[in-house]
């Protein structure tokens, strides 16, 4: 073989052994990323941080966990891993249900039979279709009595999602599930194996995106003294006309039909049902909408002798981060209310042995 072609084959193997060199380090670097990512006490960690960050910066906290947002946590993280047999207590609703009630910090125990499911943006239609497919895939519910579910509700609930909408938008991110024509909720037909790869690449996506979110929060905290919050009634005011719609008031009768679907479809699985009216602050009298809508959930609950909890003056206005939605002080206000009503269906219903939860 001549001095060149000895050259030339030494250099083909040089380019292959880094091309191979190369792959491996990514390999590696994404199996480390993973791993680290599928670490509940970072997750921990991560979640404790971010809370006492809002609480600092006066900004929303919000239960991602190693995920890029709440509601592909609870998708992709909790729902699957979640014990249905034995009942529990469930609350659904849009965002400011979701960034109401926190459960990360819950003691082990009570988080087993405890889940917040709120959905950011959405409907009482979205809602309706998200539980269907809950029980339809995931045998949600199957505990009957022993299951509560908590709805949350307020006004923002009265819109209906366009095709586009967030948790549309969220479904198809990572093609884990298929909606059909009809809104229809379906697990994707994939193998196990690409399910996996999937869920733990947004695990992942997510886990970087949350120490950037931290080092920001750090950033600003370091950058400012905290301030009190300053809210503005008329741009609150101006953005949920908007948001609303000319057409609000047919719209929201219309999606209060649909909760009374969900009304009867918890029911038909035995479980039992609560309607709760979420803090709000006062500007929202201010707009027609609070009082309409409170109204027809009011005749709703009475039609279907379904209890309903009135929390909406729970929490004082300096307790929200923006016009709906809770600091992190309100979110412990918040609990502190709830967590009695919880405790009586845990107790109740026998769903968890904890001495400590009987208590």
């Amino acid at each position: 073989m001549s001095t060149y072609l000895k050259v030339k084959v030494s250099a083909r193997r040089c380019q292959t052994r880094s091309a191979l060199g190369l792959a491996a380090v990514l390999v590696a670097t994404c199996c480390g990323i993973d791993l680290l990512a599928q670490s509940r006490a970072i997750e921990y960690w991560f979640m404790a941080t971010s809370s006492k960050l809002a609480k600092i910066n006066g900004t929303l906290f919000s239960n991602t966990g190693n995920f890029l947002d709440f509601e592909e946590r609870v998708l992709l993280d909790e729902i699957p891993h979640a014990e249905y047999s034995r009942g529990g207590v469930y609350f659904f609703g849009t965002s400011n249900m979701k960034w109401a009630f926190t459960t990360w910090d819950l003691p082990g125990e009570q988080r087993r039979f405890i889940g917040n499911f709120g959905i950011g943006a959405s409907s009482h239609t979205t809602q309706l279709r998200f539980i269907r497919y809950l029980i339809d895939q995931r045998r949600f519910l199957a505990a009957g009595w022993r299951d509560l579910l908590i709805f949350g509700v307020s006004f923002h609930l009265g819109r209906p999602d366009p095709p586009t909408s967030y948790f549309g938008s969220l479904l198809r991110r990572d093609g884990l599930f298929m909606v059909d024509a009809h809104g229809s909720i379906e697990d994707a037909a994939i193998s196990p194996l690409e399910r996996w790869l999937r869920i733990e690449k947004a695990r992942s996506a997510g886990f970087i995106w949350n120490i950037g979110h931290l080092t920001k929060g750090w950033l600003t905290a370091l950058g400012r003294s905290r301030q009190r919050l300053q809210h503005d009634p008329l741009r609150y005011h101006q953005n949920w006309r908007e948001y609303m719609g000319v057409d609000w008031e047919q719209d929201m009768k219309n999606e209060v039909e649909r909760f009374k679907e969900t009304i009867s479809l918890v029911r038909s699985q035995g479980a039992q049902m609560k309607v709760l009216l979420l803090p709000q602050g006062t500007w929202m009298d201010q707009l027609p909408f609070k009082g309409r809508y409170e109204e027809l959930i009011r005749a709703l609950c009475q039609l279907t002798s379904t209890e309903l909890i009135d929390l909406s003056r729970a929490i004082p206005d300096e307790k929200f981060v923006d016009s709906n939605h809770l600091t992190v002080e309100g979110q412990g206000g918040f609990r502190e209310r709830i967590m009695g009503e919880i405790l009586r269906h845990l107790r109740e219903a026998g769903v968890n042995p904890s001495s400590q939860l009987l208590n």
